[in-house]
């Protein structure tokens, strides 16, 4: 873990995994390579190994539509999202035409993986959030506006959402993240540029 991502971390709590969308696909030797799995979980697994994720290795539908991977799989989720929830097919469309996506798709995604980051995800209590919150109203003198949904909560509205628009992200996670990727009741998802880790961690501004 570089010294910018550590004194964050100590300074603010949890546990952050660092996230790359790189252009072109890097060399993967000496990282991990998972396959079938979902992006919540991976940020989970990669706490313990770098971990590099390509198109064909994520199995979530969602994830697959948030990083430009697949753009068929739109149909896919509105019908589950019917389905489960028992809403039109209109009201789901709109909830999914609402979440971030990349509009040019990554050849992969890095996990703590040796380059610069794009943006930092963890899991934390609010207790942990609200420390955070503090230090971040401190620093801009002004209140963090964010737009929560029930879905895709990890992949789109947090590490999409994050990298698109250059500012923190919250969710309280989705269905599927909830089960797999262990947030666990008392947690939240949280995303942060890491451009802007200057504000938590002032004297290292200069090498951000």
């Amino acid at each position: 873990m570089d010294k910018i991502t550590r004194q964050f971390g100590d300074k603010v709590g949890g546990v952050w995994t660092k996230v790359k969308f790189y252009k072109e696909m890097p060399d993967s030797s000496d990282y991990k390579i998972m396959e079938g799995v979902r992006f919540c979980e991976a940020i989970v697994k990669a706490r313990l190994s770098p971990v590099i994720l390509k198109n064909s290795d994520i199995s979530c539908a969602g994830a697959k539509y948030a990083f430009g991977w697949d753009h068929r799989v739109g149909k896919e989720i509105i019908n589950a999202c019917c389905k489960k929830r028992h809403i039109s097919f209109d009201t789901a469309k709109s909830i999914l035409l609402a979440t971030p996506q990349l509009e040019i798709p990554p050849a992969a995604i890095g996990l703590n993986t040796d380059d610069k980051p794009d943006l930092l995800i963890s899991y934390p209590q609010p207790e942990q959030f609200m420390n955070l919150l503090k230090i971040f109203q401190q620093y801009k003198g002004e209140n963090l506006t964010v737009s929560l949904s029930s879905i895709m909560g990890v992949c789109g509205n947090v590490a999409v959402k994050t990298y698109l628009e250059g500012r923190i992200s919250i969710s309280f996670g989705c269905d599927d993240s909830r089960e797999y990727g262990r947030i666990s009741r008392d947690r939240l998802a949280v995303g942060i540029p890491y451009s802007e880790l200057s504000i938590f961690v002032p004297a290292l501004i200069s090498e951000v």
